[in-house]
């Protein structure tokens, strides 16, 4: 009855400290909580506010963002943290982005702009609300890219400041792809014509082959005829044997 007991109250003690632990608030944590997810999309928008009908920009293509949580069917999430410029953080579509599973060593773009004139930093995409004058030949630090119906604007930071400047107002610049590899890209297939193509291919060198082959075995064949033929008719030399007695 005494080991009854105990293992009774040692179940009653397994049982509880499961409870507990499932249900404790420290271990509801957002699985996604610290891991880079990548924008696979040229057009993946980042939005300051759920609620927003715009975004801020369009993220860059190839590289990562940090999610934080997720909100009414968007990430929340982090990105372009660096050194000398401030983070920023929004929400992006859940089902825009890309959970590739590499190593991420430098999730954000490390790229100035400079500028080309005397540039308007605004802080609105209608250019309504100028922020401050930009010299020529400024760098700022870009973040992303927005198409209005004034044209392409950057979306910047200059001096601590964000806000946007027109693309007639800043040199050419590429932005190159992040250096992990493009896992999200599909591999062409050859196309129908493309593979027939390969097929025929393949079949003429197989045809050319057998060629090749039966040439080897006819000439072959054809030595071997003029060998024996040649021993069947060649004379035979009857050699004499004589004694050394015979002759004095």
């Amino acid at each position: 009855m005494r080991k009854l007991s105990l293992s009774i109250i040692l179940s009653v003690a397994v049982i509880f400290s499961a409870v507990l632990f499932y249900s404790s608030p420290d271990k509801k944590v957002f699985a996604e909580q610290s891991e880079y997810v990548r924008i696979i999309n040229e057009q993946t928008p980042f939005y300051k506010n759920v609620s927003d009908s715009s975004p801020l920009f369009m993220l860059p293509y190839t590289y990562y963002v940090k999610v934080l949580g997720e909100k009414d069917g968007f990430y929340h999430v982090e990105c372009f943290v660096s050194p000398s410029t401030p983070a920023i953080d929004g929400f992006v579509p859940d089902g825009l982005l890309f959970t590739d599973g590499l190593a991420v060593i430098n999730p954000y773009p490390n790229l100035t702009v400079t500028s080309s004139t005397t540039a308007v930093l605004y802080s609105d995409q209608a250019l309504t609300s100028s922020i401050q004058y930009i010299f020529a030949d400024r760098s700022m630090r870009y973040y992303g890219s927005l198409t209005t119906e004034d044209g392409i604007l950057y979306y910047v930071g200059y001096n601590g400041k964000l806000g946007y400047v027109k693309e007639s107002s800043i040199y050419p610049f590429s932005i190159p792809n992040h250096p992990n590899e493009l896992t999200f890209i599909t591999p062409e297939l050859p196309s129908e014509d493309e593979h027939t193509s390969q097929i025929e291919q393949s079949g003429e060198k197989a045809f050319s082959l057998k060629v090749i082959i039966i040439g080897c075995l006819m000439f072959a064949g054809i030595v071997a005829l003029f060998v024996i033929f040649k021993q069947r008719h060649t004379p035979t030399v009857k050699t004499g044997y004589y004694d050394e007695n015979e002759y004095e």
